[in-house]
């Protein structure tokens, strides 16, 4: 599985452009320039609008390419590749014991071979690879939890979901799977978890928000994804009710967010989930982020695509049946994305092997524009509309298919 996930890694490095990167590589090039030249990026540049791990990964990856005289893109391309593989070693570590028959072929197919994961790691260059890494570890860990009750394990589930808070703070969300833990620990185990699940966030925000106060309140504290080419923002830009887009964007939805926080963890403090049940709610939550939220990107996909993909055996043949078909309707999407947006690389356009003729270059302009961008991502929001409806009705009590081992 591994040596599959680097062949065809490799193999899209060798037959890409390295001109064919994303806005967001050249952005990373840039803090690694502010960081030598002994300034603070964070005041500096808008590049970064999260807490500071990845701040310390750009200067390692920096520092790790000078000395091995490699770029800076190679450098940060083998960064994330190795994170991914521990994607891979965590999720085949899962399914071998729920699905021995069919863990191999899964992961292959769901990471190894995906071409949204090879897109991402290797051309996109941004790090959501590490939320999906942390937040799948932090699920699993949980679900643990509820099968032996070993507090290690609840504890374990907070600070994994903490460290992936640390890179962007979006597992913060995962908060209600550790209710239950919450109401069946002791007042010592509760705070130690706490701190374990948003002390690191609020540490390294601390740092940075003594440094450069008033751009890290702009840049990270009020940072939201942009709306308008995608999904709900996207089609009443489209329709010309941008304004009701906007409202959903800024009130609505961070209200329905919070609304369900407090559900949620009110409602889980008072019954278990199982393992599956952990690893779908975990998934739906940040798959719902994107989806039906208030911003949307293509690099966000790793923050569930890890977790969905552990789901695929759990539930019943339906399901399997709508990942599938979701699977197909994202990887074309991507691969069309990726291939003609130069914000996103454009490896179709951008490319040393032919001359993009005039359908391609037309496409590309065509894209370009958000209306544009939103009907080229609507069978991927319908289809996304699809497996939220489905992995609701599978969270219910009531659906009970056969369980795994």
């Amino acid at each position: 599985m591994l040596a599959v996930g680097w062949l065809a890694r490799a193999a899209f490095i060798l037959l890409s452009s390295p001109r064919a990167r994303s806005t967001d590589v050249f952005s990373w090039i840039t803090v690694a320039h502010e960081l030598r030249a002994g300034e603070n990026p964070y005041e500096t540049t808008t590049f970064l609008n999260w807490p500071p791990l990845w701040l310390v990964v750009i200067w390692l990856l920096d520092h790790v390419s000078s000395a091995l005289g490699i770029s800076f893109f190679l450098t940060l391309r083998l960064f994330l590749i190795a994170v991914e593989s521990g994607v891979v070693v965590l999720l085949y570590s899962f399914l071998a014991r729920v699905a021995p028959d069919q863990a191999r072929r899964i992961v292959i197919v769901g990471i190894s071979l995906n071409p949204i994961a090879i897109l991402l790691v290797c051309q996109h260059g941004n790090f959501d690879v590490l939320v999906g890494l942390t937040c799948l570890a932090g699920a699993l860990a949980v679900g643990r939890y509820s099968r032996t009750r070993d507090a290690i394990m609840w504890l374990v589930g907070a600070l994994a979901l903490g460290l992936g808070a640390l890179a962007k703070t979006v597992p913060l969300l995962l908060a209600p799977l550790l209710a239950r833990g919450a109401r069946l620990n002791g007042w010592p185990a509760r705070w130690i978890a706490l701190a374990l699940f948003v002390g690191p966030a609020l540490l390294g925000d601390a740092v940075i928000l003594v440094l450069a106060p008033h751009a890290v309140v702009h840049n990270v504290l009020f940072y939201r994804s942009q709306p308008g080419s995608y999904g709900i923002t996207g089609i009443a830009r489209a329709i010309g009710v941008g304004a009701i887009g906007n409202g959903y964007s800024r009130v609505l939805f961070p209200l329905v967010l919070l609304a369900f926080e407090v559900a949620a963890v009110v409602m889980l403090s008072r019954r278990d989930l199982d393992t599956r049940r952990t690893l779908l709610l975990a998934a739906l939550i940040l798959f719902a982020i994107p989806a039906i939220g208030s911003g949307y990107a293509p690099q966000y996909a790793y923050w569930w695509l890890p977790l969905l993909v552990a789901t695929y055996p759990l539930f019943d043949r339906g399901w399997r049946v709508l990942l599938l078909a979701f699977y197909v309707i994202a990887a074309a999407t991507y691969i069309v994305e990726y291939g003609l947006l130069i914000d996103h690389g454009a490896f179709l356009i951008v490319n040393d092997h032919f001359k993009p003729g005039a359908f391609l270059n037309d496409a590309k302009l065509r894209f370009s524009h958000p209306t544009w961008l939103t009907v080229l991502r609507l069978p991927l929001f319908l289809a996304s509309l699809a497996v939220i409806a489905g992995g609701v009705v599978r969270l219910l009590p009531a659906r009970e298919p056969v369980s795994p081992r």
